[in-house]
């Protein structure tokens, strides 16, 4: 049986080591190894065996993990690493009133005021020269270095009323510290930084990654610990909760269970390691090529598979309730949420919502729908592009959370271990997936 409150506290654990999508992989891959996995490189043969635990990462934000089953069709579960932030820009290091500041680029869509008065951190990865060869490594330069101040009430005294508007190219870029009027600043302040930080020569720094974290930790919050208070939570929970359902499994399975963590949701997927990207399509066609030549291998595979898109939905807000559907009110702590969407922003059918349901009825776990409000544009998934690029039978569906893509977002501690017996179920449902 699952124990819900150890898996709130995992999570927790998961969330303040995934502080970028780097991260998150990299932890996922340190407890896919404890666990017995192997990892593969794209670039080689494949020799898969039922019962063979793998996984295969790239570009370092993007990772599949999977049980190679006994027969054909994949059981999948997709999430995404990415969130909402800002990120440096190439040349970011500058000059201002006596300030030294980052020129930040925003990346997704990010509660923007959120960002503004907090302790913030870089974190991504570095390209080092190894020897002639290049390598990335992850970094945290985990010194509060910078802030973006809000401008003081005195000044704007109409905030309070007419909220805080901030301009992307003028308000964004951190102060990280004070320059003399007439200094030169550029960015091998950024390369003097991280050659300090990861003990090596500056020559040996050849490009990097960073974007801006907030110091604050996850933490256990509300009555009775019932709260889960961090960034990051979209969709960092989701993927959590997919990787624990996987690692969960001791048998060889009928189908192959796998999980996708995608990067670059938050941007539309279209990128290399995506979900728009061709990753998944190749991992699938490799794995139904272990099940036998024929030409139509993949084909067959994919009409037998199943997926469920999991990713954050919107709890209803006490202030705010008049922005959701009366009638889909989404509560914390109410258990797992099928996303709908007529416009098929979300990838549910009314079958594949039925083997969802069906799914939470055989745990004991309660269900909860969500629909947005009709005069509202409607945010979208992975499931809608996994569906279309593959042709899969998608359900979308995420657990209940409020202030989604703030830099501090809140969700129910009680209902991570419900979806995780979920998941957990949907891997061990006997034989192919029927609708």
């Amino acid at each position: 049986m699952i124990d819900t409150m150890l898996q709130a506290q995992d999570l927790v654990r998961f969330l303040n080591r995934g502080i970028t999508a780097y991260h998150a992989v990299d932890e996922v891959r340190n407890r896919l190894i404890d666990n017995g996995y192997q990892e593969l490189s794209e670039a080689d043969e494949w020799k898969l065996q039922a019962g063979g635990r793998y996984y295969v990462i790239r570009r370092g934000s993007g990772l599949i993990a999977w049980i190679q089953g006994d027969e054909s069709g994949i059981r999948m579960i997709g999430a995404h690493t990415d969130s909402p932030g800002l990120h440096l820009k190439p040349k970011a290091a500058y000059g201002k009133s006596g300030y030294i500041q980052l020129g930040v680029e925003v990346y997704g869509g990010p509660l923007l005021a959120t960002w503004t008065d907090r302790d913030l951190i870089l974190a991504g990865r570095v390209i080092l020269d190894a020897d002639g060869k290049l390598a990335t490594r992850p970094v945290v330069l985990d010194q509060p270095i910078l802030k973006i101040p809000q401008l003081a009430i005195h000044l704007n005294r109409e905030v309070n009323s007419k909220g805080l508007l901030l301009d992307k190219q003028q308000h964004l870029p951190p102060i990280m510290g004070l320059a003399e009027t007439d200094q030169e600043i550029d960015n091998q302040l950024i390369v003097n930084l991280l050659a300090d930080h990861l003990k090596v020569e500056d020559s040996r720094i050849k490009g990097w990654t960073l974007e801006l974290v907030d110091t604050q930790e996850a933490v256990l919050g509300g009555l009775d610990d019932s709260l889960i208070y961090s960034g990051r939570i979209d969709n960092l929970a989701m993927c959590h909760a997919a990787l624990q359902a996987l690692l969960g499994q001791s048998q060889i399975p009928e189908q192959t269970n796998l999980i996708a963590l995608f990067d670059s949701e938050e941007i539309g997927s279209g990128t290399l390691n995506g979900a728009a990207s061709p990753f998944i399509r190749d991992t699938f066609t490799r794995i139904s090529r272990s099940h036998g030549a024929n030409g139509d291998a993949l084909e067959r595979c994919i009409a037998r598979s199943f997926c469920i898109s999991a990713d954050g939905a919107h709890a209803v807000h006490p202030n705010y309730a008049e922005f959701h559907d009366a009638q889909h009110p989404i509560q914390l702590n109410a258990g797992p949420v099928i996303k709908v969407n007529a416009s098929q922003r979300y990838a549910t059918t009314g079958e594949t919502a039925a083997v969802f349901r069906m799914l939470c009825e055989t745990v004991g776990s309660p269900v909860q729908e969500y629909v947005h409000r009709t005069d509202l544009p409607c945010g979208s998934t992975i499931g809608p592009i996994t569906a279309t690029n593959l042709g899969l039978r998608v359900v979308d569906v995420g657990n209940a959370m409020l202030a989604m893509h703030s830099i501090r977002e809140t969700a129910g501690a009680l209902d991570h271990g419900m979806m995780i017996r979920v998941l957990d179920q949907f891997f061990k449902h006997p034989g192919p997936i029927q609708v």
